[in-house]
Formats: structure tokens, sequence, C-alpha cells
């Protein structure tokens, strides 16, 4: 709970942009605002956690994203606002409620070089810009948002009324200026009054809320792949009714894993393995090093020719977490059972490079779902967090 000292500071400090109200611009761990943060964190689909995570508020005022990002869980946290008096009192809730958050006084129209002198270089993984580019000067906002952004900036506009931020003309300004390859329009915020809100990113866009049915924004969209299990309803044990059917219907193809989703077309040379760990791996540096690690085993496998070569890591996000996923070489073949000789030449190769897997063995998984013939040759398609490097 905040002091009833600091309410009234937050109250009295945490105005903008003119006048004294009755309340902080932004509600604060249940003191109301004119903003209501909870309704921002809906609409713009806050992360329930930021474990390991880098996150940069431009104009935080009081410091309500920063304080909640730093209890979410986030590992560095920055919030910039130019108002002195404001910070002071982010400052003081940081401090009472035992949070580490760097906060500074920083007038945007002081430009990126003038940042970087003040807070250094390192990118972050989330950038806060929410209702400031009318505030400041919209090209320095654009540089320093360019050059800090490494995964997300999360962006709203203002009021369309007093400033005209319509959709149309935001798409157009965010083209213009942000260097961010990916814009996803997320809706609108009216606890004030319309606005509208984005999630620009250089991270790729997946959605696997639902089993069967995902998208996947990479350039190109692919719309609803219908996971690739043929006659689901007479589905047998180890994907045995899958023998002998092609891996793509209708030219796509997915498989939704435990740990593991695939994602490919039949036209393109490359799929992507997206990898969904365990909910308890949430750091995002854990979640790097499993990536890597699935990576070099894949790689050792594929250059023994049982699995398809992975070509890159790449990073990638849903409306809550980051993910990686796995582009590699696309498997566009039949389902089969590997005969006793493939799979003990795969047990043998794999027992002399120091490969194995927990929960079952190298050779239980050789079953007719995670194995596709393509060009006369076997491949293993779903090597997940389970297969072990003992060597690593």
């Amino acid at each position: 709970m905040i002091s009833e000292e600091l309410k009234q500071r937050l109250k009295e400090k945490g105005q903008f942009p003119y006048g004294k109200r009755d309340r902080a611009y932004q509600s604060i761990d249940g003191e109301p605002g004119i903003r209501d943060m909870e309704h921002r964190y809906d609409i713009i689909q806050f992360p329930k956690s930021f474990d390991g995570e880098t996150v940069i508020d431009f104009g935080c005022s009081a410091g309500a994203i920063c304080l909640d990002a730093k209890k979410r869980g986030a590992k560095r946290v920055v919030g910039l606002d130019y108002k002195d008096e404001t910070i002071q009192v982010a400052k003081s809730l940081a401090k009472e409620m035992g949070l580490d958050v760097e906060f500074y006084t920083f007038n945007i129209d002081d430009g990126l070089e003038g940042l970087k002198s003040l807070i250094g270089e390192d990118k972050f993984d989330h950038v806060f810009a929410l209702s400031i580019w009318a505030h400041c000067d919209e090209n320095k906002l654009a540089d320093m948002i360019n050059f800090y952004t490494d995964k997300l900036c999360w962006f709203e506009g203002h009021n369309t009324i007093t400033y005209g931020d319509t959709k149309s003309k935001m798409d157009l300004e965010l083209e213009r200026l942000l260097d961010l390859p990916y814009h996803e329009y997320i809706g609108e915020t009216n606890d004030r009054s319309v606005r509208q809100n984005y999630k620009l990113s250089r991270s790729l866009r997946i959605e696997l809320s639902n089993k069967n049915d995902f998208v996947y924004f990479s350039g190109e969209i692919f719309n609803t792949v219908v996971e690739a299990n043929h006659d689901y309803k007479n589905k047998m044990p180890g994907g045995k009714h899958l023998i002998e059917k092609d891996s793509y219907q209708s030219g796509k193809y997915n498989y939704n894993g435990k740990y593991s989703c695939y994602l490919g077309d039949s036209s393109s040379d490359v799929g992507w393995k997206i990898l969904n760990f365990d909910p308890s791996v949430t750091n995002l540096e854990d979640k790097y090093n499993n990536a890597k690690r699935i990576f070099d085993i894949q790689t050792k496998l594929s250059e023994g020719g049982f699995a398809p070569k992975p070509h890159q890591i790449l990073k990638c996000h849903d409306s809550q977490t980051f993910y990686h996923a796995i582009e590699m070489e696309n498997v566009k073949g039949k389902f089969v059972q590997p005969d006793e000789d493939w799979i003990e030449s795969l047990v043998s190769y794999c027992r002399e490079n120091g490969i194995t897997r927990s929960g079952w063995s190298v050779r239980d998984d050789c079953v007719p779902k995670n194995c596709i013939e393509m060009d006369g040759k076997i491949y293993l398609v779903d090597i997940d967090y389970k297969w072990i490097l003992l060597d690593a």
C-alpha cells in the first residue's frame, strides 16, 4: 500500500498535462487516475510476466508501467519523463515498494545522443511510447524507438478530435517514422478518449492459443493452418494412422506437439519450428539457451542425415511472451514407420555423438508422427527440449 503522504504527492505532482485535478494522471497500486491502467493493460495485452526482460517507457509519468513491469519480473526497467516533480514521485514510489527501477528526468527533444549518454546504448525487449508523440519532436522520438527497440514497441496515439490520430493517419505515420518491420493494430483505449494502439516489432508474431488453428506472421501470413492429422477421429497411437500419407494437406503443414509446433507451406524451401517450452521456463535467457541446445542437436542429427537442416534461430512472440523459432529445411514428404535398420543406425549415431533423450528413449521417438520420408531419406522432425547433448 502507498503511504498517505505519498498518495498526496502522487495526486499533486503526478498531474498531466495541465491544471490540478482530484487524481493523478495514472492509476497506481489501487489509487485512481485519469488513465485507467487496468483498462489500458487489457487492450494492449500487457504481459503477465516480464521475467528476465528489459523495459523502457518514454513519457512514464509517475511510473505505473515501469513499476508493474518490475513487479512482473523485468530485469532492467527505465522510465523517462520531462517533469522532474513527477519523476521524483516515481522514484519515491519505487523506493517505498522496494523496486529497483531507473527513473530519469529527460526531455525527448534533447535527442538520441543525449539519451545514450544518460542510460547507455543497450537495447530493450519492450519499448513503451504511449500517448506521447504529440508532446515532443516526433522524429526525435522515432530515432529513439528505432535505436532502442530490440523486440517490441507498444505505441498509443492521441485522441482523434484534438490531434486527428485516426487509425488511417497512424498507419501511414508509423510506417514513415519507424523502421520496425512488423506492425500489429491491437485496438482502442477509451478510458480518457478514444486512442489507437499498436504493437510494432522486430520479432515475428505467432498465435498458439488453439491447437488446431493458429497464425504465423513472417512477412506473409499463414491463415488458419489445420493440423495435418488425417482422419483425426480415427487417430492411432504414435500417429500410425498417418503412415504413407502426405505431410501436407492443401499445400500447408503443421504439427502442434507438446513442446514445439511446426509451420510450413509446400511452396517454400523452409519451415519454422516454434519452441513452446514448459510454462515454468519463463526467463528469456533460459528460453534462448534451450533453443540453442535444440538447434545444436538438430544440426548434429542433420549432419548424420537423420533430421532436416536448421538454418537460424528467430525471435517470435504472442500476446503474452517471447518464444524462439528454428528456421529449417522444409519437410515435404510422407509419414512413415522407419524400419529396424534405420532406427538402429540412428540410435548408434546418437550414442557415438553423446545425444540422448529424457522421458523416453530415442528409439521410442521413432514413430510415424515424428518421421517423414523425403526424397528417399527419412527425417526425424519433432526434436524438442527433451533431447539432450551430453557433452554440452
